[in-house]
C-alpha cells in the first residue's frame, strides 16, 4: 500500500483533548517506533501547538481557522482539504463530512451521548447524534477500543464487519518529574500518600459522588487518607472539594506520573466510559485501582463497584487504603493484564486497517 492518507488528528489542538488525544498521540508514537515511510499528512484546525513526534511527521494540513468555527464550515460540508490521498481516517466524530472521494475510517469511542444524556450539554448531544447518524449511513470503516462498544455499535446500525476493535497501548506514561511532583504536594500540605483521582473533571466523571464517597470514607476511617484530584476543567458546575479533598487542575504528563508513583490507590469510578485509559495507566504504574465495574478497563483489574453507590465506593476507598495484601495482589494482577497493550500494535493495527481501505 501507498502509506498516502489524510488523518484527523484535531483533538489535539482542542482546549481539552482528553483521552481521545491520548489515543492520537499514542497511535502516532507507535507509527513512530515502526520507523514507517512519511506520507501520512495531519489535519487539525489553526493552532501554534505542536502536535505529533517530530522525528516522523511529514505534513501538517493546517485550516485557517481555529476549531470552533472550522468545525462549523466542516459540519456544514465546506472547508474540505483537497489533496492526493488515498484514505481518510478521522481521530474522532469532527472533522470534514464523511463525503471525500477516497475509502474512510472513523474512530467512536462510546456512544455516551445516548446511554449518559444527561452528561452532555444539549447543544453537544444533538451534534453527537447527527454526526454518528452520518457515520451509519456511510459506508466508512469504524474504529472503536473495547468489544463492548463495538457490540453497541452494532446494535445502533453499524455492521459487524466495518467495525474494528483497536484497543490502546500502555507505554506512554512518561518517566515522574519528581522535583515538581514533590514542589506539588508540598504545597498541597500532603506528607505522606493518598488516593487520587484522574480525569477530565465534568459531569460523566461522576466527581460529586465519589466526593459524598470520600466523606463518608474519611467519617469513618481510622487513619485517612487526603484525596487529590488531577485533571482540566471541562464542562459543568464547580466543584467545591470537601476537607480532606485537593483539585490541582491540569499538570505536566512527567508530574501525573509522578502522582501516580505515590498515590496509594487511584480511583477511577465514571458513570460510563468508551474505554477507561487511567485504570490501565496506573496499573502499568504498579497503583491499585478503584474502578466503575461497567466500563470496558475493568476487566484488567481492580475492586469493581457500580457508580452511582457511594457506599460502594466509600466501603471500597476504605479496604484499598488499608488492606496491604489486597494491594499487592491487585498491583500483581493489573501488571499482568496490562502488559501485551502496547502503541506500536495500536499502530500496526492501524496500518492493517488502512491496507484494507486501500486494497
Amino acid at each position: 500500500m501507498t502509506r498516502s492518507g489524510l488523518l484527523l488528528v484535531d483533538q489535539l489542538v482542542r482546549p481539552v483533548s482528553g483521552g481521545i488525544g491520548v489515543y492520537i498521540t499514542g497511535v502516532l508514537q507507535g507509527l513512530d517506533q515502526l520507523g514507517m515511510d512519511r506520507n501520512l499528512a495531519l489535519l487539525t484546525s489553526r493552532t501554534s501547538a505542536h502536535i505529533g513526534p517530530s522525528s516522523w511527521l511529514g505534513t501538517h494540513v493546517q485550516t485557517p481557522l481555529d476549531y470552533r468555527l472550522q468545525q462549523r464550515l466542516w459540519d456544514f460540508g465546506w472547508g474540505v482539504p483537497r489533496g492526493n490521498w488515498s484514505f481518510y481516517h478521522a481521530f474522532s466524530l469532527g472533522g470534514p463530512l464523511l463525503r471525500m472521494d477516497m475509502p474512510q475510517a472513523v474512530a467512536v469511542y462510546d456512544l455516551l451521548f445516548r446511554s449518559e444524556q444527561e452528561t452532555f450539554p444539549p447543544r453537544a448531544r444533538a451534534w453527537h447524534e447527527r454526526r454518528f447518524a452520518q457515520v451509519v449511513a456511510s459506508n466508512a470503516r469504524v474504529v472503536t477500543l473495547a468489544t463492548e462498544t463495538g457490540k453497541l455499535l452494532v446494535e445502533a446500525g453499524v455492521a459487524a464487519e466495518r467495525i474494528a476493535i483497536i484497543p490502546p497501548g500502555v507505554d506512554h506514561v512518561p518517566p515522574a518529574d519528581t522535583v515538581a511532583t514533590a514542589k506539588l504536594l508540598d504545597d498541597l500540605g500532603i506528607a505522606g500518600r493518598y488516593l487520587m483521582v484522574l480525569g477530565t473533571v465534568e459531569p460523566r466523571k461522576n466527581l460529586p459522588r465519589i466526593l459524598k464517597a470520600y466523606q463518608h470514607y474519611r467519617a469513618t476511617a481510622f487513619d485517612p487518607v487526603p484525596l487529590v484530584i488531577v485533571g482540566p476543567k471541562g464542562w459543568g458546575p464547580e466543584i467545591v472539594p470537601p476537607r480532606g479533598a485537593f483539585i490541582v487542575g491540569s499538570v505536566s504528563s512527567g508530574v501525573v506520573a509522578g502522582l501516580l508513583a505515590r498515590a496509594l490507590a487511584l480511583v477511577y469510578v465514571p458513570l460510563q466510559e468508551g474505554f477507561g485509559l487511567p485504570v490501565i495507566e496506573a496499573l502499568a504504574a504498579a497503583v491499585p485501582v478503584v474502578t466503575a465495574a461497567n466500563i470496558p478497563a475493568a476487566r484488567f483489574g481492580g475492586l469493581g463497584v457500580e457508580p452511582k453507590d457511594v457506599d460502594a465506593i466509600a466501603q471500597a476507598m476504605e479496604q484499598i487504603t488499608s488492606d496491604d495484601p489486597l494491594r499487592s495482589q491487585l498491583v500483581t494482577q493489573g501488571l499482568l493484564a496490562v502488559e501485551g497493550l502496547s502503541w506500536v500494535v495500536a499502530a500496526q493495527q492501524h496500518l492493517r486497517l488502512w491496507e484494507e481501505l486501500t486494497a
